[in-house]
């Protein structure tokens, strides 16, 4: 994962991807997959940046590789974070990209959803003994 500056353009976006795509296979990595996760509030200030654009990306690279290609990303001077993790192939992202959850909408909001209570289901033996009840009650009546 890689931040970019607030002031990126789409443009500038667009060659970090490229940019890291190309450092992967220089080294002999293969992208698996990526995501833009776009604009997002840093947690505090970074190099005068309080927001930053997310990109991830997941690969495959010999180990000695991988450490030589973070030296590069490090020297990136557009990138002001990043986070190189191992990971096995089970945690590896979903084959859609995650987008940011979008602000419910007015509409939404002023009308609150109608909830549905979910029926209380018995089993069968409660069934039962509730029925005799009813007939017991039916007897001394």
């Amino acid at each position: 994962m890689w931040i970019l500056g607030a002031d990126a353009d789409d443009e500038g976006v667009e060659q970090s991807i490229e940019a890291v795509d190309e450092r992967i296979e220089n080294h002999g990595g293969e992208r698996i997959r990526s995501a833009a996760w776009g604009r997002r509030s840093l947690a505090y200030p970074i190099n005068h940046n309080t927001e930053g654009i997310y990109n991830v990306v997941q690969f495959t690279m010999e180990p000695n590789e991988s450490a030589i290609f973070e030296r590069e990303i490090l020297a990136d001077q557009a990138i002001i974070r990043h986070l190189q993790l191992r990971i096995e192939e089970s945690d590896l992202l979903p084959e859609a990209p995650v987008l940011p959850p979008s602000p419910p909408s007015s509409e939404e909001q002023s009308d609150p959803p109608e909830s549905e209570e979910p029926e209380e289901e018995k089993h069968p033996e409660v069934e039962e003994v509730e029925q005799e009840a009813v007939e017991a009650e039916a007897a001394e009546a």
